[in-house]
């Protein structure tokens, strides 16, 4: 047989093969199951960072000794109707002493305008209460007091490119403050320098 005609004809019976394989969906069945186990590996890493920062918090909540603590998160939560981007808030992660009301179960896509003062206090490593009655904007002094707090603490979350990604906040409703802190110098001075390292640490994972 001439090579040509060999080739030809190799050429004719691979593209009949093709032709037949995509009309029995066997290259869509392919990426569907390609794009199943990603999905699936995207989930199970997601997981793994969750468990870590939950740990994390855990651990957090136990050295401070505070009843709650958890993580707020910035993301787009769609636009206006100029097309302008919606900026929101969220509490992601939380955990908390036994019998307090979960923060985030109310605190969904909160529009960040409405938080501005607490975000900005963060920022400047101001948001550091001994005392809840010593926070200057009263609005948020009421949603902190309506959820029993006590004292509370707020560290920003950067990320590797110093990026605000979040907020690390604790609040201390009935459980004392840890000894080392029995003076509010001492629990400023100490949030300022530890916190921030503590919030450094979760931009690995959130």
């Amino acid at each position: 047989m001439d090579l040509s005609i060999l080739i030809q004809t190799i050429i004719t019976s691979l593209a009949s093969v093709i032709v037949a394989l995509i009309g029995a969906g066997y290259f869509k069945r392919y990426s569907d199951r390609q794009k199943e186990t990603l999905s699936k590996s995207k989930l199970m890493e997601q997981i793994r960072k969750d468990e870590i920062v939950h740990l994390a918090l855990r651990d957090l909540r136990r050295k401070y000794n505070c009843d709650r603590i958890y993580i707020w998160q910035f993301h787009n939560g769609g636009n206006f109707y100029t097309s302008s981007p919606m900026q929101k808030t969220s509490v992601t992660y939380e955990r908390c002493s036994d019998g307090l009301e979960r923060k985030s179960e109310k605190f969904q896509n909160t529009i960040i305008s409405t938080i501005t003062s607490y975000i900005k206090g963060a920022i400047n490593y101001e948001m550091f209460y001994y005392d809840i009655k010593d926070m200057p904007d009263i609005a948020i002094r009421s949603v902190c007091q309506s959820y029993g707090t006590q004292s509370h603490a707020g560290a920003p979350i950067y990320d590797d490119k110093e990026h605000l990604v979040g907020i690390l906040s604790l609040d201390w409703v009935f459980s004392e403050i840890p000894e080392e802190f029995l003076t509010e110098e001492q629990f400023n001075s100490h949030m300022i320098n530890e916190l921030s390292k503590e919030a450094k640490y979760l931009t690995n994972y959130i």
